[in-house]
């Protein structure tokens, strides 16, 4: 029977869900998107972010590597930011009273859509879509699906958010206390941490009980001419997670700390500063401060060789020099799937509630 098979689908998805990792797993919002586009068959499925009334797209499935993040459709998040209880559900975007709203609904890569949103208390903190490329109707087992995924991201995410909360908590003690003594410790150009800011970090870190067995150090080369530039470096600095660092180096020179990241997460991260920055030269490696609490400069000079051979390639890419002798897993590459059309602003028909 269909329906009993919808059952059986959804028990098996909920329980795959549930024993598919959480918030220590780096990759358990890629692996929650996959899970939802394997059972509902999506064509891709994202998760868009709100901070600040902006709505931006984080993570999705399935991802290229440099691949930019697809766009959102801004009636879709207006929608459910409006109705935060519902669910969003789009049939067939080609036919209906809202057909008229988009201006070549034959070029839009997706004939279907659900979505619905991650509500934190009163606030909504992200919104979750599936897309189709085909129309269809849609059971109640995929509504359950939906919203069972959203709920387990939204309680990772909040889980998530008290852990970096009580990072930075530890990190503001530190500087505070260094902001007592010298008060000279962002860039006057970019407002960005400066050298002085990262030895006072630096020796908070290597002081502590709790510092990471290691860290990955970055390094890029950026010329701000104007504060278009500026603007840009700040932008990507904000993509970069709470407890982490971006670190104007010297002019021209950006660097970039991840203490709470790992590796294969970290290089993925790095990827997408690369795309916000126009593909400047980039070199990377780890930093094992050891038990001896061994500094930054014992591995500035593999982070220094990275930066070179990037920056003397025809078309820099991001370039690792890691200890001699360290074996880690290869870091992740995926398929690469269309660059989808947005379709323009248009208001969605009134939708069942669920």
């Amino acid at each position: 029977m269909p329906q009993v098979t919808a059952l059986n689908g959804l028990a098996e998805a909920i329980h795959a869900l549930l024993h598919g990792g959480g918030g220590g797993d780096p990759f358990f919002l890629s692996k929650s998107l996959e899970m939802l586009s394997g059972h509902l068959g999506a064509t891709q499925t994202t998760l868009v972010m709100v901070s600040g009334g902006i709505a931006e797209t984080r993570w999705w499935h399935p991802e290229a590597e440099d691949e930019e993040p697809p766009e959102t459709i801004p009636s879709f998040c207006e929608w459910l930011l409006e109705h935060p209880e519902r669910t969003l559900v789009v049939r067939d975007m080609a036919e209906g009273p809202h057909a008229q709203h988009l201006a070549t609904p034959a070029a839009i890569p997706y004939r279907a859509a659900l979505g619905c949103a991650l509500r934190q208390k009163q606030a909504v903190r992200g919104l979750l879509f599936a897309f189709f490329d085909q129309p269809r109707s849609f059971s109640r087992a995929d509504f359950a699906l939906l919203e069972a995924v959203a709920g387990f991201i939204g309680r990772v995410l909040e889980i998530e958010d008290l852990k970096q909360s009580l990072n930075r908590l530890e990190d503001a003690l530190a500087i505070t206390r260094a902001v007592m003594e010298d008060s000279s410790i962002r860039d006057a150009e970019t407002d960005l941490p400066n050298l002085r800011y990262l030895e006072i970090w630096q020796k908070a870190l290597l002081d502590s009980e709790h510092r990471p067995e290691s860290l990955v150090v970055a390094e890029c080369h950026v010329t701000l001419k104007n504060k278009k530039d500026v603007a840009r470096i700040l932008k990507a600095a904000e993509g970069v997670r709470a407890g982490d660092l971006v670190v104007r180096a010297a002019p021209g020179r950006f660097m970039i700390i991840f203490r709470h990241t790992p590796r294969s997460v970290a290089h993925i991260m790095l990827l997408r500063l690369r795309t916000q920055l126009n593909g400047a030269p980039m070199g990377a490696t780890l930093w094992i401060p050891g038990t001896e609490g061994l500094g930054l400069d014992s591995c500035q000079p593999r982070l220094e060789a990275a930066v070179a051979e990037s920056s003397a390639m025809a078309q820099p890419s991001l370039v690792w020099h890691l200890p001699e002798g360290f074996k880690d897993k290869p870091l992740p590459r995926k398929a690469v799937v269309p660059k989808s059309s947005v379709p323009q602003r248009w208001e969605p028909p009134t939708l069942r509630k669920v």
